[in-house]
């Protein structure tokens, strides 16, 4: 709960902790640690803004429609790296955003999402598609594959490009809906204009856990991630029609 808190208070924007302009202010060429600092660097980044869950298997329906409101927080590996390469001095790393899914005929839904690094030119697009083997309810558990694909615009000095493909499970029990998936996440950083500091590819196996409570159209759902050595904790209050 403490740090679905902290997810909040970065959402205001409230903390330096999670502002991150990546301005590498360095010549990589004479820096032997440059690269490492990138790599743990760049596994933050993967594991604080990779495509969230944010919900359980079970289809939305072909009339359905969800939206929500999210942020997700994840402490920084190595703060010392991340001062090493920007000179900021960044604790965790947040985001804050919204999202909304369509459902589809068979069992398919469609979504996407728009985020933002609190305090930081970082804006995040993405979209998904996943497909409910088992549509689930209270009488069935949902079973699902999900293909995932995000990136990034307004880092002066970054690129970020993800993609993922996870499968996940959830069991609604009456206004409770527990879920956890497992998948992978491809991800591609890539520096511009710093002399000397190569592109990385972060591959990680990724766990997640949630818990959806639900009351009329409302919803709220507490998420934990596991990515990369690294604990995500994601938090969504959306609607359902």
């Amino acid at each position: 709960m403490r740090r679905l808190l902290l997810a909040l208070v970065l959402a205001t924007g409230a903390t330096q902790a999670s502002a991150f302009d990546v301005d590498f202010n360095l010549d990589c060429t004479a820096n032997p640690t440059c690269q490492s600092d990138f790599r743990s660097v760049s596994e933050d980044i993967t594991a604080a803004l990779n495509y969230k869950a944010l919900g359980p298997s079970e289809a939305t329906g072909i009339t359905g429609i969800g939206i929500g409101a999210f942020v997700s927080y994840v402490d920084a590996e190595d703060p010392a790296a991340w001062n090493r390469l920007t000179g900021e001095n960044v604790d965790a790393v947040g985001m804050a955003g919204v999202v909304v899914r369509k459902g589809l005929p068979f069992g398919i839904d469609l979504g996407a999402f728009y985020g933002t690094v609190p305090g930081a030119s970082a804006d995040l697009y993405g979209g998904e598609v996943r497909w409910a083997i088992l549509e689930g309810g209270v009488a069935e558990p949902g079973l699902a594959v999900r293909g995932t694909y995000t990136r990034s615009t307004g880092i002066d000095d970054l690129d970020f490009e993800s993609m993922g493909l996870d499968v996940s499970v959830s069991k609604g029990f009456t206004f409770l809906t527990p879920y956890a998936g497992y998948g992978y996440v491809w991800s591609e950083l890539t520096p511009k204009g710093v002399v000397g500091l190569q592109k990385e590819k972060v591959d990680a196996s990724r766990l997640f856990v949630g818990l959806r409570f639900g009351l009329l159209i409302f919803d709220i759902t507490p998420e934990y991630e596991r990515i990369e050595g690294r604990d995500s904790f994601n938090l969504l209050l959306g609607a359902s029609f």
